[in-house]
Formats: C-alpha cells, sequence, structure tokens
C-alpha cells in the first residue's frame, strides 16, 4: 500500500509522473498564448521538475491535455497562514 500524499510537492511529484510522457512543450506556448501570468522559463522548469509550483503544472496539464481526468488525490492542498506571535521586546 502506498502512503498517503501528504504534502503539496509530494502531489505536485505525482502529478508529473503521471503526466510526464504526454505532456508536451505545446502546452506552455498554448498557456503563455492564453495570457498566463508565468513567463515560459518559469513553465519550462515547472513541466521538467526542476521548480515545484502545483498550481502552475495544474495549468499546464489542463490546457495541454484537456483529455486527462486530474485524480483527486494529487490536487494541492491549501495550506492555512501561520499566525506569527510579535516579539516581545525586551526592556
Amino acid at each position: 500500500m502506498t502512503p498517503a500524499l501528504s504534502t503539496n510537492k509530494m502531489r505536485y511529484y505525482q502529478l508529473l509522473v503521471l503526466v510526464c510522457e504526454d505532456l508536451h512543450t505545446s502546452a506552455i506556448d498554448a498557456l503563455v498564448r492564453a495570457g498566463h501570468k508565468a513567463s515560459t522559463a518559469t513553465l519550462t522548469a515547472v513541466r521538467q521538475g526542476r521548480k515545484i509550483n502545483p498550481g502552475l503544472l495544474l495549468d499546464l496539464v489542463r490546457i495541454g491535455l484537456p483529455d486527462f481526468v486530474i485524480p483527486a488525490e494529487v490536487l494541492p492542498v491549501a495550506v492555512p497562514p501561520v499566525a506569527i506571535a510579535p516579539k516581545l521586546l525586551l526592556a
């Protein structure tokens, strides 16, 4: 039995494993032409696994492989912001 995908990094790599052979570089061009805010270099690094960004990988998969059904277990989980207590100044 495989362990649950507990971190977004694990989910990113699992999705990359599922689509790496089918996701062509034309997906990057299509996403940039559609007006995506990410640069071509950033999207290339995400597609190659050098930059871990689950949201960008999902965007690439959705535009590059529109018929691919993304499994729910590889979707990134929203991480709640961490509240940081203010430092106490010592007198």
